[in-house]
């Protein structure tokens, strides 16, 4: 290390300009002073070493030695001129390092914004789901003709007693494809049906069509556009569907609270399309979830979910137990979704499994099912 020249005086009075020459080892330790910790810096290292123990030091002479981390590398540096010895003097060094704390998060924290089973998730990811699905105690089964189309019309016979309570399975499966901001998804239903009067049956129910755009995707709030499509391929006499298209267009929002809880929201509108003319009716859907990561590692995560749903009737009619025909205006329905989902990431060309349970209640007087279980399996690739 080369240091500017200093001016002195000579013997014989002249100035003279000597410059100090100091042959140091480029792996010389270094103190760089910093705000948190109590750190000296290793340059032969690279890292940071925490200073435990700090020494008070006198400097007696103009010699200081240079002592490297390697035992056998030292330097001396000694200034040729003579200076006035500094006495008595005593110097603390002490440094600190603001340390950022790094964490390597595992795969339930990725999987957050996929966590919900009722509400829809706002980032499209390519993906293959098998629902499985029990509702029981369906009241109204022809209210808005959202299940059911009308008793006597399109739907089921109008019988007495009317067929006011209905029990349902589904077996669902889901196919959602496309890139990062835009998805396709088709779902093939298959429904079985368990009336309290009229027979039982199962076989084809509506096709679902639904496409998602992403509107917004920040580093913590997504928005996306949701347009769910309903086909009647279902037969409404048998009540395996409703016996009409409809359409439910609406928003979805993901926003992450926290690294490992996750809030979720959407906004929909449901209407059918040639339904009955005054007895069919719009549905306003709202919800609010959370998703949260209670354990997780690299390959495998536990994500406990709650949801809260629900759905106001708006302008629509159903038949009542005498076979009457009673107006709906603003009939709100709630319920509450409590779930888990577990992740298994294969680590490979397999991709991720996920399998999530999930039950419903409703807390309202008015509701669709009283009660609902539901198994998902979901494979994302």
């Amino acid at each position: 290390m080369f240091q500017p020249a200093v001016p002195v005086r000579g013997d014989a009075g002249f100035t003279i300009l000597q410059p100090q020459v100091r042959i140091a080892d480029s792996i010389a330790p270094m103190l760089v002073p910093s705000l948190n910790a109590d750190v000296e810096i290793d340059t032969y290292r690279q890292t940071p070493v925490p200073l435990e123990v700090v020494d008070d030091f006198d400097v007696e002479s103009s010699a200081v030695v240079w002592e490297d981390p390697k035992p056998s590398i030292s330097t001396k540096l000694t200034n040729a001129a003579p200076v006035t010895p500094i006495k008595n003097f005593t110097r603390r060094i002490r440094t600190k390092l603001a340390v950022a704390r790094c964490r390597d998060y595992g795969v339930g924290v990725e999987r957050l914004p996929f966590a919900l089973s009722e509400i829809d998730a706002a980032r499209p990811h390519n993906n293959v789901r098998l629902r499985m699905e029990a509702g029981y105690n369906w009241e109204f089964p022809d209210r808005a003709e959202f299940f059911w189309s009308k008793l006597g019309g399109k739907g089921p016979a109008l019988t007495l007693p009317v067929e006011s309570s209905v029990d349902y399975q589904d077996l669902r499966l889901a196919i959602e494809v496309g890139g990062s901001r835009f998805s396709a998804t088709t779902e093939l239903p298959l429904r079985f049906i368990d009336p309290k009067v009229l027979g039982n049956t199962g076989s084809l129910g509506d096709l679902v069509l639904t496409a998602k755009t992403l509107m917004i995707d920040g580093d913590s709030f997504m928005l996306t556009q949701v347009l769910r499509n309903q086909l009647a391929t279902g037969t409404a006499k048998s009540g395996r569907g409703n016996g009409h298209a409809s359409m439910e267009p609406g928003f979805v929002a993901g926003y992450r609270y926290s690294e490992r809880t996750m809030l979720h929201s959407e906004l929909k509108l449901w209407f059918p399309l040639g339904g009955e003319p005054d007895f069919s009716g719009p549905v306003l859907r709202y919800g609010f979830g959370v998703a949260h990561v209670f354990y997780e590692t690299d390959t495998f995560a536990i994500l406990p979910t709650f949801e809260m749903v629900g759905w106001s009737v708006l302008n629509a009619q159903q038949t009542g137990p005498l076979g009457q025909i009673i107006e709906l205006d603003g009939e709100d329905i709630i319920n509450l979704f409590p779930g888990v989902r577990l992740v298994k990431d294969s680590g490979g060309e397999f991709g991720l499994f996920e399998v999530g349970v999930s039950g419903a209640t409703a807390v309202t007087t008015s509701h669709w099912y009283e009660t609902m279980i539901r198994l998902d399996l979901r494979w994302t690739f």
